[in-house]
């Protein structure tokens, strides 16, 4: 009987090791309908933990975030919740190649993307 008791505490505390941990937030687009985003645009934004700020040749307002698996290696954009890049020069087109998932929702610049393992032209967005 005075086993008891450790073991019902030893049995409790190993249960806790088996919690399964927060994973990362949620990506949740906001998108700004106008050149300049609305209060309750600004709301929105700040509530999913993005900033404003003027992207493109246009220069509109963006929310712009992070995303949860920004820098993860990938083979394409299956595995990321962007896109999946290749940042270097325009010569390894049509190569077996990994790229990393997108860092910002920020669509615009000059990437190459990999798909199935396989390197894109690049595009320039904006």
């Amino acid at each position: 009987m005075k086993f008891l008791l450790p073991v019902a505490c030893a049995l409790a505390l190993s249960a806790c090791a088996f919690l399964p941990s927060p994973e990362a937030p949620a990506y949740q687009r906001v998108d700004i309908a106008g050149e300049t985003a609305t209060a309750a645009e600004r709301a929105a934004c700040d509530a999913v933990g993005g900033s404003i700020s003027r992207q493109g040749l246009l220069g509109r307002e963006h929310c712009l975030q992070t995303y949860p698996d920004a820098g993860k290696i990938c083979s394409g954009e299956s595995d990321c919740v962007g896109t999946c890049r290749y940042e270097a020069d325009g010569t390894a087109k049509g190569k077996t190649a990994t790229g990393t998932c997108q860092v910002t929702d920020v669509p615009f610049g000059c990437y190459a993307m990999v798909e199935g393992g396989i390197v894109s032209p690049v595009l320039c967005v904006d």
